[in-house]
């Protein structure tokens, strides 16, 4: 998956994003590898509930994952967690399907995306 500087800025605001550790890029390099590492967890976590039908930890994995994807200003992946919250809140295993679906896919965009909020590329 090729990534460009447009694309990258529809996956995450790199600006919100420093703006929101008060421009400390060491702090926001921490907060990056934190997210990084609870991806995994927080997916497998997702896929088991949807899997046992549990609505009420897809729900709270849901949100998890929205508020992962908020700290690190990842628009995209927030709103697809929101999204599978709302599902699972209502009881639609279907539109759940739907938003993991696409959780998966902007996580995997983000994944690429992250590293470039602590080593930025140089500047055109």
């Amino acid at each position: 998956m090729e990534s460009t500087k447009e694309q990258d800025a529809e996956v995450l605001d790199e600006a919100l994003a420093l703006s929101s550790v008060g421009g400390d890029r060491e702090f926001l390099a921490e907060l990056v590898g934190l997210v990084q590492a609870a991806w995994p967890t927080l997916l497998a976590d997702i896929r088991a509930s949807m899997a046992g039908g549990d609505l009420p930890s897809l729900r709270r994995a849901g949100r998890l994952a929205k508020a992962a994807a908020h700290n690190v200003s990842a628009r995209r992946a927030y709103d697809s967690a929101l999204q599978l919250e709302t599902a699972a809140s209502m009881g639609d295993l279907r539109a759940a399907l739907r938003a993991r679906a696409n959780l998966e896919q902007e996580v995997e965009r983000l994944q690429l995306v992250l590293p470039t909020l602590v080593h930025p590329g140089p500047s055109l």
